[in-house]
């Protein structure tokens, strides 16, 4: 019987070109080979000097007119006419996985299909007097039903001694799958290709080997904004946790055939799958960093995952950042305190097999799974989770440190300033932020390093120093606003009286000299801001409002942006939800402050508690003093979204009357904007109130370890029996030598390991010495225009509301029915111990 015949019909090849690949991943497979000729080159001891990529893209006019190429050229040793067929054919890959980028053949034939019906070929090397040109004409290859294809030699183009060229051309017609595929890759525009490309191949262009260039301007590498190694945070458990960890670590070893790479087994003399007796070792090394960046951000975080110097997987999180049990539950590890992240780094993983177009490596190889066991550990990150006592990988350290954003300055090391109001540092706003990433790009001397980054780190902890100035006349020091010193009243800021020319103080109303009014008499109908009311020149108040001539609108967008603070964390850039027509509205921004004082409407003067304007974004003036907020306890999230599902609504009233109306309303919109942009500000359940309250606890163990010096050997004394018992449990759990004891009662380290009832008895018998300033309150003493028994009033009531508050906490660590009423009054207590708290 004739056998059959199995090769494939032509149409396979086209439909290869079908397989799903964007079209910067598919010009990347391009740069890959050229990237790997070099490689090869080195390898074969003739390297290359001064290694170039060249990609050429047409422009926008060119592809709507079917004309212009896509180009990639390099300047490698050029390959032979044997290798060339193979490298050309699909299926065919003469690279092995382990040390090389690209994959000639199927991975080629897919990238340039997707991109044009044609691609032509070249190749020349150095020892060589001609070139070799393949002319692949997919279109042409189907009509003819034949793979055959004929290469030419043809002399060397000019400046083109060596290396290989890539030229697709013929983009695919309307009704193809890949029709448009050229035009997306162009409509990028070049700068952004180029961004892309340096993203990608970052490792290996800062290492100035090997330049890639996009129509005639060079790709600069990414690089990540991140603390300095010498950058530290301390934790009571863990120490110095730095902010930068380089990794280095061999996790195995394995044994390949050089023919198939078939793996062997330890004591096999030839390959089970070829016969060959040719092998090599493959060392399983895992290197890079892993830090914090010197922002956090909502998606800009995780951790870049890198193969031979190409970044397969940017920012990977789930890898890192959630962790699932042997029961195949999932749960987030990070971020888990907020919305946002800051751990980064760079893991290249060489070793680790990668899917078929380089999308992702492979997770469920033994390969992986060693790896993720020496990064981020076998357990969740979280330390009151099963195995995490176990867990010493650098992930799991950094978490440790850095994974939430609540002490600004040194303590959570975060960029601050001093918040005089409050009396505590506060966050920089993300436009200060946003404006030292841009120098940090820009490479600009101090943001760049992080110099002058870390001034704002040191500074917010510190309040500023007030300056005084020194009066001309009698030397006395006065504050920098005073305009008449306080010690000799001579004028330190002067104007001109407008009548009789002697110097006046700037602010004064009347000369002291001739008493002559300051006030400019304006002969002519003025208009109040307040009411827009107009009143006649003879009248000073305005006959509508009362309003003082002169009062700026305090309702104006103007005047509140003037008296308000902004709220980054109440602010939501491109804020946008899926409508009743199932479309995505157009993205919006929100912008939040915080005004100084009340808001009044109406000639009854009622205080209203936000203010929105509306119109390119949207503004949001909130008065958090309001009883809105203080007394309904109203969270400011809720308004604020109402006021955009306000102006959602209206601004596509056209749904209203559509059959899609029933789903377009306030509420829907309000809701869906709350889920998506608030859900985890918002959500206060049992666990992370206790978690809370527990880290709380554990910092005022340490502040009363500063607090009671002069007495640790009567608190460890007076301790009742059952709770020296617990403290001993507590070390015995820890690890802890009992043998120190004696030592641990004089120095007060016995503090660290007492329970949570403990802090209530140590609270009870020495309030004095945590409410003097040093824990809570201050110290009443050096106050001497009260009298002792205000003082004692005081100390009584501050002894009563602490203990109350601490009492509240410690009984819901303690509790396990998670009443809502006992959960809101333990929050209520927890925010107010938090605030007087001298951390």
């Amino acid at each position: 019987m004739k056998p059959f015949d199995l090769t494939p019909d032509p149409k396979v090849l086209i439909a290869l070109t079908h397989t799903p690949l964007k079209p910067l991943d598919a010009l990347s497979e391009l740069i890959d080979n050229s990237i790997d000729s070099f490689s090869l080159a080195e390898n074969m001891g003739q390297g290359v000097d001064h290694p170039i990529v060249s990609v050429t893209l047409p422009s926008r006019p060119e592809v709507d007119s079917g004309r212009g190429v896509v180009r990639i050229r390099d300047n490698g040793i050029g390959i032979s006419l044997d290798i060339a067929e193979k490298a050309l054919k699909a299926g065919f890959s003469g690279n092995n996985p382990y040390d090389s980028l690209g994959l000639f053949g199927m991975g080629l034939n897919i990238a340039t299909g997707k991109l044009g019906s044609k691609t032509t070929f070249i190749t020349a090397r150095s020892t060589d007097n001609f070139a070799i040109k393949v002319v692949i004409d997919l279109v042409d290859i189907q009509d003819k039903k034949s793979y055959e294809v004929f290469p030419e030699k043809i002399d060397k183009l000019k400046n083109f001694d060596q290396g290989t060229m890539i030229e697709i051309s013929d983009w695919w017609p309307d009704g193809n799958a890949n029709h448009g595929f050229t035009k997306k890759l162009v409509a990028y525009g070049k700068p952004k290709v180029r961004s892309e490309i340096g993203r990608r191949y970052a490792t290996v262009l800062r290492k100035n080997k090997i330049r890639i260039i996009v129509n005639d301007e060079v790709c600069e590498p990414f690089e990540h904004c991140t603390w300095a190694d010498s950058r530290f945070v301390e934790r009571p458990k863990h120490g110095k946790i730095y902010a930068r960890q380089e990794i280095s670590d061999k996790t195995g070893s394995q044994i390949r055939c050089t023919e198939c790479f078939a793996k062997l087994e330890e004591g096999q003399s030839s390959c089970p799958v070829c016969g060959a007796e040719s092998f090599r070792t493959i060392h399983e090394t895992v290197n890079g960093w892993v830090g914090i960046q010197r922002y956090d951000d909502p998606s800009h975080f995780g951790i870049d995952l890198i193969r031979n110097g190409r970044t397969i997987r940017i920012l990977e999180q789930s890898a890192f950042f959630e962790f699932t049990d042997e029961f195949g539950k999932t749960i987030k590890d990070y971020p888990i305190d907020g919305p946002n992240g800051r751990i980064v780094g760079e893991i290249h993983l060489n070793h680790v097999p990668v899917d078929f177009m380089k999308q992702d490596f492979q997770r469920s190889s033994p390969e992986w799974q060693r790896a993720m066991s020496f990064v981020r550990g076998e357990s969740s990150l979280q330390p009151n989770q099963p195995g995490a006592d176990q867990n010493d990988s650098p992930v799991y350290m950094l978490f440790q440190g850095y994974r939430r954003v609540r002490s600004i300055g040194r303590g959570d090391m975060y960029m601050g300033v001093w918040d005089d109001q409050k009396g505590k540092p506060k966050r920089i706003d993300r436009d200060k932020e946003a404006e030292y990433l841009e120098k940090f790009y820009q490479k600009k001397p101090g943001f760049y390093e992080d110099t002058e980054w870390w001034k704002l780190v040191e500074e917010a902890d510190t309040p500023p120093i007030a300056e005084l100035k020194e009066c001309h006349s009698c030397g006395a020091d006065n504050v920098q606003s005073a305009e008449v010193c306080i010690v000799c009243e001579v004028v330190l800021k002067a104007k001109p009286c407008i009548s009789c020319k002697e110097d006046i103080a700037v602010s004064a109303t009347n000369c002291p000299h001739c008493g002559e009014s300051q006030i400019p008499v304006v002969e002519e109908p003025w208009r109040c801001d307040v009411c827009r009311q107009t009143n006649t020149p003879d009248v000073d108040e305005c006959t509508k409002c009362d309003s003082v001539r002169g009062t700026p609108n305090p309702l104006s967008k103007e005047y509140l942006a003037e008296n308000s603070d902004k709220d980054d964390d109440l602010s939501f850039a491109g804020c946008s939800v899926r409508l009743s027509n199932g479309q995505n509205c157009p993205p919006i921004d929100v912008d939040s402050f915080a005004v100084h004082s009340p808001m009044f409407v109406g000639p009854k003067k009622a205080r209203i508690p936000a203010l929105t304007f509306k119109g390119e974004k949207i503004e949001v003036f909130l008065d958090k003093a309001h009883p809105m907020f203080q007394v309904l306890s109203v969270c400011p999230e809720e308004v604020i979204m109402g006021e955009v599902a306000s102006y959602l609504h209206v601004a596509n009233g056209r749904l209203s009357s559509s059959e899609n109306s029933a789903g377009h309303t306030l509420t829907n919109l309000q809701w869906q904007l709350l889920e998506k942009y608030c859900y985890e500000t918002l959500a206060d359940d049992a666990d992370t109130l206790k978690v809370d309250v527990k880290q709380f606890m554990g910092d005022v163990q340490i502040a009363m370890s500063q607090a009671l010096v002069d007495v640790f050997e009567d608190v460890f004394d007076e301790l009742p029996e059952a709770q020296k018992k617990a403290m001993v449990e507590n070390i015995l759990n820890e690890d802890g030598d009992l043998s120190y004891l004696g030592e641990m009662k004089k120095n007060g380290q016995f503090l660290k390991y007492v329970n949570h009832y403990s802090i209530l008895v140590i609270f009870d018998k020495y309030p004095e010495l945590l409410l003097n300033g040093s824990v809570w309150g201050q110290a009443l003493d050096d106050v001497s225009d009260i009298s002792e028994e205000i003082r004692e009033q005081i100390h009584s009531q501050n002894k009563s509301i602490y203990r109350n508050c601490l009492d509240d906490c410690v009984t819901f660590l303690n509790s396990q029915n998670y009443d809502q009423i006992l959960q809101k009054r333990a929050r209520a207590s927890l925010s107010f111990l938090q605030k007087g708290f001298k951390s």
